[in-house]
């Protein structure tokens, strides 16, 4: 006779933009043309044209760094991860995210773990404002290495600003090895001071600087 246990439900939770025609871009990437081709009835087969930071994605180090790692250098394993949420909400357009207003909470970071920058900023998706984002000052780029974060994401459009056309945080970051996910949503369900488990699997596309990606958190149902 079998014994009833406790169940132990997953709860996941999307952090992903769906990708379609009209989405949000970084200005000067190529915009998302989604084709139906035609085929014989009733199979259906559509053609996408897309960039490799298109929607919810993931950098490589050779996104920016000369020689850096591409996608497919990177094994599986280090897009699935544990990691934290950091609260960032009254960040301001345009305006650095300060080492200071991250050292506390990269406490809870687990070695080797994801720190997911919450700015609010997903709420202005496919808005002019959403290109007038919060980003990593210089100092809060480093603290992240420092604290040895392997993947850090945001729910912007970058970690540089994309108003000033700043390339620092991306040159701290994928410079020593840390993986970047932008466009994240959602993270507003996520508790700061959770260690939850992550995947940021993206397509192995061989050689190349980034990839779209279904980016999900996860942890036990209590």
């Amino acid at each position: 006779m079998r014994k009833e246990g406790k169940v132990n439900l997953m709860q996941f939770i999307d952090l992903s933009h769906a990708i379609e025609q009209g989405m949000t871009v970084f200005p000067g990437d190529p915009e998302p043309c989604i084709e139906v081709v035609e085929t014989e009835p009733p199979w259906q087969v559509s053609r996408l044209v897309l960039g490799t930071h298109t929607g919810t994605h993931i950098d490589a180090a050779s996104h920016l760094v000369p020689e850096g790692k591409t996608i497919t250098q990177y094994p599986p394993e280090r897009f699935l991860l544990t990691g934290i949420v950091v609260p960032l909400e009254g960040s301001g357009e345009d305006a650095p995210i300060t080492a200071e207003a991250l050292r506390s909470q990269l406490e809870a970071l687990p070695a080797g773990g994801a720190v997911l920058l919450r700015t609010g900023w997903d709420l202005y998706w496919k808005s002019e404002r959403y290109l007038r984002h919060p980003y990593l000052s210089p100092e809060a780029a480093q603290l992240l290495v420092e604290a040895g974060a392997s993947l850090v994401g945001i729910d912007a459009l970058s970690v540089d600003s994309s108003v000033q056309g700043t390339q620092h945080a991306h040159a701290t970051l994928l410079g020593n090895d840390v993986l970047i996910v932008e466009n994240l949503a959602r993270l507003d369900r996520l508790v700061s001071g959770v260690v939850y488990q992550y995947s940021f699997l993206p397509l192995p596309l061989r050689g190349l600087d980034g990839s779209p990606v279904r980016a999900l958190a996860w942890r036990a149902a209590s």
